[in-house]
């Protein structure tokens, strides 16, 4: 089951943003209301949708991590995207992912996953224990979120798994910022919460030059840095 959140077909043909949202062990879709609360108005206010997981499949590779989502969990998100872009205003340019905790790590590996029309990933603490091979030639973009190392701990250390997935992603020629807010587990502010998603609304799908080679926006958070 997803819980949605949906604008209006716009009849000047103007697209919103679809964002992908995966919770974190134990929680529910709700989630997606308490990190995205200033980011959810913006996205159906102009066409667009979230979509949030309240289960999953249990199939495929245990992606999350704790088995509160698994890779077979992409394939009904291509449908739920797909019903999206042909029943709403979708723009395909910008396609994202976001996820606290076990969603962090299922966004990081969604960046992997589905290559091949993720625009953006912004987990919050989250990242990649282990990275996984790209569905094709896309690099989508990705801003990674997380506490102090040592404070952003729940099994794994976070800063770490974030770490791992901005070396991988920058080897490959994606555009990486990281955000080390020092606080702990999915402790991003809400004006880190906002860099993130103006860092994906900045970088759609296939962007080639990047739109912070002259540095970060002044409204970013000072810790978050261009790897």
């Amino acid at each position: 089951m997803i819980q949605v959140w949906s604008g209006q077909k716009s009849a000047s043909g103007e697209g919103g943003p679809f964002m992908f949202y995966w919770h974190g062990t134990g929680s529910t879709s709700s989630e997606a209301q308490a990190f995205l609360a200033s980011e959810i108005p913006m996205i159906t206010g102009k066409g667009g949708m979230v979509a949030s997981w309240a289960s999953t499949l249990g199939t495929g590779t245990n992606t999350s991590g704790t088995g509160t989502n698994y890779s077979d969990d992409f394939n009904t998100g291509d449908q739920v995207l797909a019903c999206a872009v042909d029943q709403l205003s979708i723009d395909t340019h910008r396609i994202f992912s976001a996820g606290c905790s076990a969603g962090g790590l299922q966004t990081g590996s969604m960046l992997y996953f589905r290559s091949s029309y993720l625009a953006c990933a912004m987990p919050n603490s989250g990242g990649a224990v282990i990275p996984y091979m790209l569905q094709d030639s896309h690099v989508p973009s990705l801003i990674t979120t997380h506490g102090a190392m040592g404070s952003d701990v729940v099994i794994i250390d976070f800063s770490t798994s974030s770490a791992t997935e901005d070396k991988d992603v920058k080897s490959k020629g994606g555009f990486v910022v990281d955000c080390n807010h020092g606080g702990g587990h999915c402790g991003a502010p809400a004006n880190d919460v906002a860099a993130q998603f103006q860092f994906c609304m900045d970088h759609p799908f296939g962007v080639m030059m990047d739109p912070y080679a002259s540095g970060l926006p002044s409204s970013f958070p000072t810790y978050c840095v261009k790897q």
